[in-house]
């Protein structure tokens, strides 16, 4: 390439053809043309040019509208860096604080070469903080006095060159300071390097693709492709996802083949474009898709994904339809300000709208969008809109209302989930293709500077080439800006309006192969999942074919785009999954999938090497028990509970007698084919595949092959007799990838308590002469498992039935680690870290992120010790809960703290069953649920205030203050489950919390505590984001290792056991594969009342339990604390085989807690005593020995008693039952604390 060499030769500028573009824009530079860098030899120069020059001094600004979030500046100071110390030896960098404001004010410092080399391919503004210029025009005569003082700090400080790196906005205001610069004979020559994760600009040939668009859409792809695979195991849920500007989201849909797509197809304000008019209006959006989610229906596929351009709402025409009617009712002042002492209430302002779809729009825009509109005004008079609109949710509910307007939602639910996946795009490490084009812009950028060219834009050529045929090149100013006559007129030297953001503009062949492809998209699911960007260690940027489509519609015809984005057109017919309702499974091919998913089928998953040959199953004596009335626990399992011992899978010693060691527990060498059932019983969960492989090639190694049939949709598949045989080619095709399509699970029924259910159960299992069923899934669902051996057992059949965890809580009793906890932590970790990578950036961004989990999250707790939040929300230990106003104080009081610190920003977490331990919160979903109970309620917003209006006085003051689409999801969110119970994961608790907390602060503020506006939040759910990622490499070991094992216990005889594996965190070959009862891992509670005994599942909450090491004291006090980005998850390299990226603190603390070792100890005690008591002969020392166990007895159940007694906390108690606990529990409200890190 011209800059490999560049320690030899030093490469110059070649002049293009071209004409001069828009020269007429500026006319002091019209004769500037387009400069390729060249190697001499290629300019046919065969001198090589001298490297010496004499060195220069460079000013850097780094500009961008934190509005925005702009892209990082990867690599651009670096390249700048490396370029002028061969080319100019001694030169200086002057890094200017703050971009624009900071450059005016004179605010810089000198970049040393090590401070540089930190920041190398790194996605955060590290080096020096960015800002944007002021508001205003900027013709030359409007931007005169910032000219001056631009020109005063160029002179004070020496600057042979001013290197401004900007977005369009700041762009617009460095050609105008070049302006002036020549107007004032300043000798400072002005370079710009463009960047824009939204595409916002470009230039054909010369700047095809802007820095920080790949790593934005590969950041949005992994997310987008995680929900768009969750979707394939569930028949309800649609998940609209908000990307970014059209041309990303296009990109994203393009990526992963999504079922729908919206974009704005046009700039916010007028520009004539072929593509504008395919822009809809919001209720013609609407239709098309209640359109699609009918076809998809019919075909049976009730699930999707859509993705959404974040400026959907800004740009539609209802919008300016309403804020012309909102102008004209207020004649364009403030509402405020028309002779009322407060502003109209949107009921008033709705029945003064006439336009209907105004009014409809306006109807169901959330609450801040409203009273923004009514209340905020421009220069111009126009309303103003909130900076981060809920496009997504906007839309997403206007469906939902239409559909149950149809009545199109008879049979099946819609239950649409929604994601702000544009503030992923930000922050997130760079692609190895955004390092290679920064670095060659920093390059660039130097060469300009060391030739002295003025008034030029770095950019690159042929980036679909090898990166050794890239083609550095620069364009002046003028070729950013639109064709004159679609400009307004300018008299003076430059044009007063700014280079226009293009995010809005897609390629049109890329439009043309998108429409070639969207009814397919609809009437099939063709998903990909691009998984987590892989660095590896070369540096290489990869193929041509794994670079943005965008870039490569540049160069390639749309056939030739078909062709990558699915190869395959023609597909298998599809599975069916159910008859009743039509649900069916899309086959996925081979060539078909991303580059990592068929990387990842390749993976052999690691597994101790003794399962490798015949086994035997060891009995242990003594099985640990969760459940403390083991006499209750005996009546409910009488036949499974007597014959309960754990188990341990160990190796037949070599030449050793088969029938002595084993007791006739080896491995079966019966001929007969044994026929096995597996059911994926509970949601969705990184590594339920590598499950099915396990269990599946060991079956394939019996002589003769067993058969595994998979029960379809979870529960109903077993129930309504809905399998499918399992193939050699069904298992290869889902590898170690995630999600769970290849059986799906819908939860319909969730459980298989009832007699009806347990009934057909055990008729699928007769009628198939089942040998075994493994039943994976989480504690739950293992409880059916016990209940379903028991029943078993109980009719005599001889099928085994063994269990498998898996399970993002990780909260089985006696069980190390679950399978996907991993997968799950270290995904979200990611997330979180480029979370707080852009919190930080911002600088006044505080940001609540809603995780899977329940108030005692294990999850929480692992992401915290991975990425260093600065608050993570917890149950409390009282019994009664924790007081919302002690919640809110607690994140406030940190708030202020930071902020008094010069930190405005972070990152707080709370699992979505933290509002399980909020006392006033519960008492109010109590009060709703009985009122609800009460009467029928139509699942509409209008029905809010009717229930609102029965509500005791306190909690229908605290309910009032609640968002409105958060009001929505407590009253009807369960109805998508069909009950009218609370659905608490669907409750939208980020958003809860940051309301109140912006109260508070409001509070605070009025009263004179704190200063005014310097709080800013956000909120970002994840409870999806990582349910169907893929597998990392420590969870396909383990799935594939307790697969393998389950179907060893089946050969054995076992039954009623779950399968796991102790000693993770040694290397794979030293686990240790064993079985434990099920009925170990229940407890029951009797309800007095009604005579009733009822089984549960014993949940762990390593948190509570005392010997543990307290995962937080490790970290920084809160105020001080600085959020880590570990990256995305690894699958090779470096940074997949570091020792701390297989072990997590569960895996570490749960042996801590764990009897079964200290277990095997007694027993073997209590053989040895039994054994020499047996002998004894002095009558008295048999009378001891009872005397001194009885009281051990006696002192162990005390013991159990007071460990059972505390504890507890209202997470704990069942929704159901609050009103019981309230009533008749007391506690100090001095208690009662958040338990938050510190």
């Amino acid at each position: 390439s011209v800059l490999a060499d560049l320690p030899r030769e030093l490469p110059r500028f070649r002049e293009e053809s071209n004409e001069a573009r828009r020269s007429e824009i500026f006319p002091g530079f019209r004769s500037l043309r387009p400069l390729v860098l060249q190697s001499p030899a290629q300019q046919g120069d065969s001198t090589p040019a001298s490297a010496s020059r004499e060195k220069l001094r460079v000013g850097v600004v780094l500009a961008g509208e934190r509005a925005s979030h702009p892209a990082a500046p990867t690599n651009i100071i670096a390249g700048l860096h490396d370029y002028l110390s061969v080319a100019a030896p001694g030169s200086q960098i002057v890094g200017f604080e703050d971009g624009p404001e900071g450059f005016l004010e004179g605010r810089c410092r000198e970049l040393t070469a090590d401070e540089i080399r930190e920041t190398l391919n790194q996605g955060d503004w590290a080096c020096l903080n960015y800002g944007t210029c002021k508001a205003g025009g900027f013709s030359a005569s409007e931007r005169r006095e910032e000219a001056l003082l631009a020109v005063s700090v160029c002179e004070s400080n020496h600057l042979d060159s001013l290197v401004v790196v900007a977005g369009p906005r700041d762009l617009s205001w460095t050609a105008t300071l070049a302006v002036c610069f020549a107007e004032s004979n300043c000798c400072t020559t002005v370079v710009g390097v463009p960047h824009s994760k939204n595409l916002n600009l470009y230039v054909p040939r010369y700047i095809p693709i802007t820095l920080g668009f790949d790593s934005a859409r590969r950041m949005l792809s992994e997310v987008a492709g995680n929900l768009l695979m969750d979707s394939l195991s569930s028949k309800k849920y649609w998940h609209f996802i908000r990307c970014g500007e059209d041309a990303l989201t296009m990109e994203v849909a393009l990526q992963t083949r999504c079922t729908f797509s919206v974009v704005t197809m046009g700039p916010s304000t007028g520009a004539a474009s072929e593509q504008v008019q395919d822009r809809l209006s919001l209720m013609d959006t609407v239709s098309q898709l209640c359109g699609v989610i009918g076809r998809r229906r019919t075909s049976g596929r009730h699930s999707g994904g859509v993705l959404i351009s974040c400026q959907l709402i800004e740009t539609l025409s209802e919008m300016d339809q309403l804020k012309a009617e909102l102008a004209k009712l207020y004649d364009g002042k403030d509402a405020r300000t028309k002779g009322k002492l407060k502003p109209p209430s949107i009921n008033e302002v709705e029945k003064q709208l006439k336009d209907e779809n105004a009014r409809s729009l306006f109807k169901r825009l959330p609450r801040i969008v409203q009273m923004s509109l009514i209340l905020q005004r421009d220069s111009d008079g126009l309303p103003v809109l909130p900076r981060d609109l809920e496009s997504e949710r906007i839309l997403g509910r206007f469906v939902q209302q239409e559909l149950r307007g149809e009545k199109r939602v008879s049979n099946t639910s819609f239950a649409p989930r929604f994601h702000a996946c544009d503030l992923m795009s930000t922050c997130p490490l760079p692609s190895p293709f955004d390092c290679a084009y920064g670095y060659s812009l920093g390059h660039v950028a130097g060469a300009l500077v060391c030739e002295r060219r003025n008034f030029y834009v770095a950019g690159c050529a042929s980036m679909h080439r090898p990166t050794s045929e890239w083609e550095p090149c620069a364009v002046p100013f003028s070729f950013l800006y639109p064709a004159p006559d679609s400009m307004p007129a300018s008299s003076g030297p430059c044009p007063d309006s700014p280079i226009p953001k293009i995010g809005w503009l897609l390629r049109q062949n890329l439009v043309d192969v998108y429409r070639h492809f969207r009814e397919a998209w609809v009437e099939c699911n063709v998903f990909t999942s691009p998984g987590p960007l892989q660095f590896g260690s070369g540096g290489d940027v990869g193929p041509t074919w794994d670079r943005p489509f965008t870039l490569l519609a540049e160069y390639l015809s749309s056939q030739e785009l078909k062709q990558l984005i699915q190869p395959v057109v023609e597909l298998p017919p599809p599975l069916v999954v159910s008859q009743d309702p039509l649900v069916v499974r899309d086959v996925r091919l081979l060539e078909n999938l991303g580059a990592l998913e068929r990387q990842r089928l390749q993976y052999k998953p690691a597994f101790p090497s003794y399962l490798k040959n015949p086994v035997r199953a060891q009995d242990d004596e003594i099985a640990p028990h969760a459940c403390e009335n083991v006499e209750e626990l005996a009546k409910s399992f009488p036949v499974t509970h007597a014959q309960g011992f754990a188990t341990r899978l160990v190796a037949i010693k070599e030449g050793a007698n088969k029938e002595a060691e084993d007791g006739g527990t080896c491995v079966s060498s019966a001929t007969k084919t044994l026929k096995v059932g597996i059911i994926f019983s509970s949601n969705q969960v990184p590594g339920y595949h590598p499950v099915v492989a396990g269990i599946f090639d060991y079956l394939s190694s019996l002589n003769p092959p067993a058969q595994l049939l998979g029960f379809l949709c979870g529960y109903e598949g077993l129930l309504k007799d809905q399998y499918a045989l399992i193939t050699k080619d069904m298992v290869d095709q889902y590898r170690n990838l995630g999600g769970q399509e290849m059986l799906c699970q819908f939860g319909d029924p969730p459980t298989l308590a009832f007699k009806d259910h347990m009934e057909a159960a055990i008729k699928t299992i007769s009628k198939h002469h089942l040998d075994g069923l493994v039943m994976v899934g989480n504690l739950v669902n293992q409880v059916d498992t016990a209940l379903l051996s028991e029943a078993c057992a109980a009719e005599k059949l001889s099928t085994r039935v063994i269990g498998v965890p898996v399970s993002m809580d990780c909260n089985f009793p006696f069980v190390q680690q679950t399978i996907g906890y991993d997968s799950v932590t270290r995904t979200l970790s990611a997330f979180l870290g480029a979370l707080g990578t852009l919190s930080k950036s911002s600088g006044n961004k505080w940001i609540f992120v809603r995780t899977m989990g329940d108030a005692w999250s294990h999850v929480s707790v692992q992401c915290a010790l991975q990425v260093h939040p600065h608050l993570v929300l917890l149950a409390g230990s009282a019994l009664l809960g924790q007081y919302l106003t002690n919640i809110v104080k607690c994140i406030c009081d940190l708030v202020v703290t930071r902020h008094e610190a010069g930190e405005n920003h972070g990152v707080i977490i709370l699992p979505q069953g933290f509002i399980n331990d909020v006392l006033e919160v519960r008492l109010l979903f109590s009060e709703i649920m009985e009122v609800m109970a009460s009467s029928h309620y139509a699942t509409s917003f209008d029905s809010i205030p009717q229930i609102a209006a029965k509500l005791k006085p306190s909690s229908a003051a605290l309910f009032d203050v609640f968002p409105r689409d958060v009001q929505y999801e407590i009253c009807f969110g369960g109805r998508e489950r069909h009950t009218n119970k609370i659905d608490l994961a669907a409750i939208s608790t980020d958003r809860l919390l940051l309301r109140f907390v912006e109260i508070e602060l409001q509070r605070r503020e009025q009263l004179g505590l704190i200063e005014k506006d310097f709080f800013s939040g956000t909120c970002y759910p994840m409870a999806f984001h990582a349910r169907s990622a893929l597998p990392t490499d420590f969870d396909c070991d383990l799935a594939y290792t307790l697969g393998r094992g389950a179907a060893m216990l089946v050969n054995l005889g076992k039954s009623g056991q779950l399968v796991h594996a102790s000693h993770l965190e040694r290397p794979v070959d030293e686990w240790q594969v064993r079985g434990i009862p099920l009925t170990c891992l229940v407890r029951t509670e009797t309800d007095a009342e009604r005579e009733e005994c009822h089984i549960q599942a014993a949940r762990v909450q390593l948190l509570k339990k005392g010997g543990v090491v307290r995962p937080f004291l490790q970290l920084p006090p809160p105020k001080e604390r600085s959020v880590i980005y570990q990256g995305p998850v690894q699958y090779w390299g470096e940074a997949a085989s570091a020792p701390g990226v297989r072990t997590t603190w569960y895996m570490e603390n749960q042996p801590i807690q764990d009897p079964t070792d200290i277990l095997q100890d007694i027993g073997a005690l209590c053989n040895e005593l039994q054994s020499t008591m047996a002998v004894a002969k002095a009558e008295s020392t048999l009378y001891a020995v009872n005397s001194l166990l009885s009281n051990a007895v006696s002192l162990l159940d005390s013991f159990n008693h007071l460990e059972s007694e505390s504890k507890k906390s209202l997470a704990d108690v069942p929704l159901e039952k609050t009103w019981k606990v309230v009533t008749t529990k007391q506690e100090s409200p001095s208690r009662r604390q958040v338990s938050a890190m510190s």
